[in-house]
Order: C-alpha cells, then structure tokens, then sequence
C-alpha cells in the first residue's frame, strides 16, 4: 500500500484530534505545525509525528490545515509556498472557514506553484473531532477530490463533494446560518420557558423527541439551562463565520435579517468573557436575563 508524505498545519480544539487520527496509520508519515510551540509540544506526549520548522527536507503529498481565519491560513501559506516543500502532485486540504477572497487569493497563489487545492470546512465540532465523525464540505475537481478522500476519511463520517473551489465555503456558510437561527430561537425558547416558570428538565424530556429536536437542542439546551458553557466551540469563531456569510451575502444581494441579528449579538460578546464559551452563550446577549 502506497505511503504518503502528510503535513498537519494547526493543532486547535478540533485539529489537535483530527491530526491524532492520522498519525494512527501506518501508511502515513506524518508531520505537525502549530504557530504555538507549547499546543504542539503537548501534542507529541499523545501522538507521535515529526515537527515541521519549513526547513524539512521532505516533499508532502498532501498539507492539511485547519486555522482559525482568514489571516492564519494567508500567513501560513505565504510562507509555506516559499519552500521547496511540495511536488506536482501535491494537493492542500483547507479546512478552515474563510472568505471566499481568501479562496480566490489561495487559488491564484497555489495555482502559479503548480499546487492543487481543495476548500473543505468542517463542521461536527470537538466532540466529532474527538469521536472522528466530522462532517467535511469540499470545493474543488472531482479529480482531487477523489485522491484525498482517503485521507480526510481519516477523521470523517461525512464527506461531500459540492463542486467547484469555493463550494466548501460557500456551504459552510449555510450550515452557520442553520446554526445560529437555531440558537437564536432556542435562546429565545429558555427566556420564555424561564419566566413562565416552567421546569427546565421536564421541557427538555417534553420537547426532546418532538420536531422541535435538533442536536444543538439535545446537546446544549440542558447546559444551557445550567449555565454551563465550555464546550467546544466558540462565540469568537462564530462570529468571524458570520462575518464572511454577512459579506457574501452582500455581494449575492441578499439581506439575511436573522443572520444579521445574531452576528450583532455574537458581536457584542467579544469583550466579555463569553469571547471563548461556546455558541450557545448566546443567550447571554438577550438583556432580558
């Protein structure tokens, strides 16, 4: 069986695990970068991969990386497209959220090396990068798609090809906008129920198999009621999400009022300390609490 040179680029909450999965495989020979040499360090006692310092004398078949915006995945790249790193055939797997500027700006930078590239966002949160069980939306050739589709099957349950570069984003971008109307409604839902004075578990245990359920209710709505918000995903990083779905809509002529709103109230967490709770603190911008 065919071994393959892999680069890891970003060691956060949900690539500290999904590189896990990968240096599990025999077939791979894995390297790791992470801008914080501590995250990285404390990788390496958990899993074994060797440190890229863009020195390495190696090629990679493929660089994967999942970074926090727009600004970390340019800043990495700029400088990774220096090296003599890669090959002809090499393809880069994004799996970050960013604007579909930096894809444009990726892909006219990638394609001058002769590099091939695949926009696929991720979305299952840390616990599916714990569990392996991601959901992956990729933008890229059929081509490319299919080569690293084992790769990515690594980490995933779910993997889509929606078309062309660009794609991958550009239903990341739905996806957060299903979230957040979501918990805008379940915040919404907890404000009511709770001064209406109803028990908060027998609204769950009544609501929970009904078609009103979904997994942001099943999993955050009893933490919610506990006011308990460190679980994964932050209101930071879905703020940044929202921004770019709020530009692209703009450029599509699209006035997502919803969406508007609940980037506003993500927007005004940024400097409390819900900056680094998870999504569903936004209850915590409703001032009738």
């Amino acid at each position: 069986m065919q071994t393959y040179n892999i680069l890891f680029v970003g060691l956060g909450k949900m690539g500290f695990h999904m590189a896990g999965y990968l240096s599990k495989n025999k077939n791979f020979k894995l390297f790791v970068f992470n801008r914080t040499k501590s995250v990285e360090h404390k990788w390496k006692k958990k899993f074994i991969a060797e440190s890229y310092n863009f020195q390495n004398d190696i090629k990679f078949d493929f660089i994967i990386s999942c970074l926090k915006d727009d600004n970390a995945v340019n800043t990495f790249f700029n400088k990774f497209v220096k090296t003599s790193n890669f090959h002809i055939n090499s393809i880069i797997i994004d799996h970050s959220t960013i604007s579909l500027r930096q894809i444009d700006l990726l892909s006219k930078t990638f394609k001058q090396r002769k590099i091939k590239f695949l926009d696929a966002p991720i979305t299952g949160g840390e616990e599916g990068a714990k569990k392996g069980s991601l959901s992956v939306m990729v933008g890229g050739t059929e081509l490319n798609f299919n080569k690293s589709k084992r790769i990515i099957s690594s980490y995933s349950k779910s993997i889509t090809h929606m078309g062309k570069l660009g794609s991958g984003q550009l239903t990341k971008f739905t996806n957060q906008i299903l979230i957040c109307g979501i918990l805008y409604s379940m915040s919404e839902a907890y404000l009511f129920s709770k001064k209406n004075n109803l028990d908060q578990k027998k609204i769950f245990n009544a609501i929970k198999n009904g078609a009103a359920n979904s997994w942001q209710f099943t999993n955050r709505y009893p933490t919610l009621t506990k006011n308990k918000f460190n679980f994964g995903f932050s209101t930071e990083l879905m703020t940044k999400d929202l921004k770019y779905v709020l530009q692209q809509a703009e450029k599509s002529n699209l006035n997502l009022n919803l969406t508007k709103s609940v980037f506003k109230k993500y927007k005004s967490l940024q400097n409390t300390i819900y900056k680094k709770y998870d999504t569903s603190s936004l209850v915590k911008s409703f001032n009738d609490l």
